[in-house]
């Protein structure tokens, strides 16, 4: 095994092909890569949908972008993929997922070091492989700083403010995104909440009743906006006519990745289940109440001073959504003046009332 210290490294590969949230929590990972060789080109390799936020991650140089299920799919798209990279002529690739696919490309685009997982047997095309099996409970931040153990690198090497979370929307986010709040009419600087009440599975969601409470609440302080991806736009919508706010206050997949990067930046708060938007706001510095149920907010759960985390376990929480329940009882437990009176100690109101 090569000494990483002795190393020539100019160039390195960091291959991250999971979730918006994925990607954000990487971010303690990719600053402590930039202290370990500052004047090093760092590229970050995601997927398509997840390569904007890549873009916004500050020790990040450039992205590339692995579709994995258009030009890239299959064995065949694999071995493309790993051509584009060999040109790059990167040193060293830091294989951050659970998966073979991202160990076996970059020992394909012949990366001479590589670190990942020895997860799927990615092992055998690694320089370096550290173990895959969890030592207790740790938030996600810090799984990711496992995989550089084999470096004697950890979150005890990192100052605080490199193990914070932090995107930082360009120019041309910022420009687009001002383009629309004129066009929506859009209150500045925290005169809006935001509601973000749907997870990746059902399991996860707000319970009607309890969205549609939040609604009316807030609503009597300022502006409510409904934010989520483009096929939720019916639900949002239904909840927003049930809320009482007009089809305006749905933002379904009306903005991009960045741009909603820079709505939560400039929001009064923002309640959330455990989904991306979620991760986003604590990278801006968004106030957020974050609503957990069937997942663990000690893994995944806001870390910032100025958000608070609600959790109801049950005894099978968590359950990563396959619970022996009929539908989601942590969620369902969970009430409207639990979620203000958590809003108003990091956003105090003025007309709101937070006692049932």
């Amino acid at each position: 095994m090569p000494d990483i210290d002795k190393l020539d490294i100019k160039k390195i590969l960091i291959i991250d092909l999971a979730f918006i949230g994925d990607v954000i929590l990487s971010g303690p990972l990719t600053m402590a890569i930039r202290q370990k060789w500052p004047e090093a080109e760092l590229v970050m390799l995601t997927v398509p949908l997840t390569a904007p936020v890549a873009e916004m991650l500050p020790a990040i140089d450039r992205v590339l972008a692995y579709d994995k299920k258009g030009a890239h799919r299959g064995l065949g798209g694999m071995w493309q993929m790993a051509k584009e990279l060999r040109r790059e002529r990167f040193d060293l690739a830091v294989c951050m997922n659970f998966a073979l696919r991202g160990a076996a490309v970059a020992r394909l685009a012949g990366i001479p070091y590589r670190l990942g997982y020895d997860a799927q047997h990615a092992g055998w095309f690694l320089t370096w492989a550290a173990s895959h099996i969890r030592g207790g409970i740790k938030h996600e931040t810090l799984n990711h700083l496992e995989v550089l153990k084999p470096w004697g690198v950890g979150a005890d090497s990192l100052d605080e403010e490199a193990l914070q979370l932090k995107l930082v929307p360009g120019r041309e986010a910022v420009a687009s995104f001002e383009a629309k709040a004129a066009k929506w009419q859009l209150s500045g600087q925290g005169g809006y909440y935001v509601l973000c009440p749907i997870g990746s599975y059902e399991r996860k969601n707000l319970p009607l009743p309890l969205a549609v409470q939040l609604i009316r609440q807030l609503e009597g302080e300022k502006p409510v906006y409904l934010i989520g991806g483009s096929g939720e736009k019916a639900a949002l919508s239904a909840m927003a006519k049930a809320g009482h706010i007009g089809e305006d206050r749905v933002l379904a997949g009306s903005l991009s990745l960045p741009e909603l990067a820079v709505f939560l930046q400039r929001a009064a708060a923002m309640v959330s289940v455990d989904t991306g938007p979620m991760h986003i706001a604590q990278a801006v510095q968004c106030p957020t109440v974050a609503v957990f149920g069937p997942t663990a907010p000690e893994v995944w759960g806001p870390k910032n001073s100025n958000s608070r985390t609600i959790y109801l376990a049950e005894s099978c929480s968590p359950c990563w959504g396959k619970g022996e329940c009929s539908g989601s009882r942590c969620m369902e437990r969970i009430k409207a003046n639990m979620v203000l009176e958590a809003l108003a100690s990091i956003q105090p109101f003025e007309k709101v009332k937070t006692k049932a």
